[in-house]
């Protein structure tokens, strides 16, 4: 029996119908989501590979000014396991170095046909000034750019301009 003025007690607990509602929220918000974050991956991949590159770049270049040798990057545009080669002439090293999944060449204006060098010489100098342009699957594309006479390597999301 009740009693006039007392109130029936509830159980603090959610019903199907509200668990079904935020769990349909979760899910909604989810596809929402995912497209951003694969190309917040897609992004982070290229800038990973181009800071690679560039680090291998300057790793060669001290390399050949250490030694006192000529040290240099072979890029392979097509047909090998790797796309590009680091000679380090001093420890008669080659390392072989593949670009991450759906990172490809867009350009590499160094001297060469489908395959292509960059040199650096005792002093630090380039063969030859120019860059590499990296592009992910989604189109967008970073560049690693060598400064002709003094070597200097930077990451550039606009092409050179020479």
């Amino acid at each position: 029996m009740v009693c006039p003025g007392k109130r029936k007690k509830f159980s603090p607990a959610f019903t199907v119908i509200e668990l079904l509602c935020v769990l349909a929220i979760l899910g909604l918000l989810a596809a929402l989501a995912v497209p951003a974050l694969a190309h917040w991956a897609a992004a982070g991949t290229l800038e990973t590979a181009a800071h690679r590159l560039a680090q291998d770049m300057r790793r060669v270049q001290q390399a050949a000014i250490t030694s006192g040798l000529t040290s240099e990057i072979v890029f392979y545009k097509y047909g090998t396991d790797f796309d590009y080669r680091i000679r380090d002439y001093a420890s008669g090293k080659k390392i072989d170095v593949k670009l991450p999944p759906g990172i490809t060449f867009r350009s590499i204006n160094f001297p060469g046909e489908g395959i292509y060098t960059l040199k650096f010489y005792r002093s630090g100098a380039p063969n030859q000034g120019g860059s590499v342009g990296l592009k992910n699957e989604r189109g967008e594309s970073l560049y690693v750019i060598v400064t002709p006479a003094t070597g200097r390597v930077r990451i550039s999301s606009e092409p050179p301009d020479w």
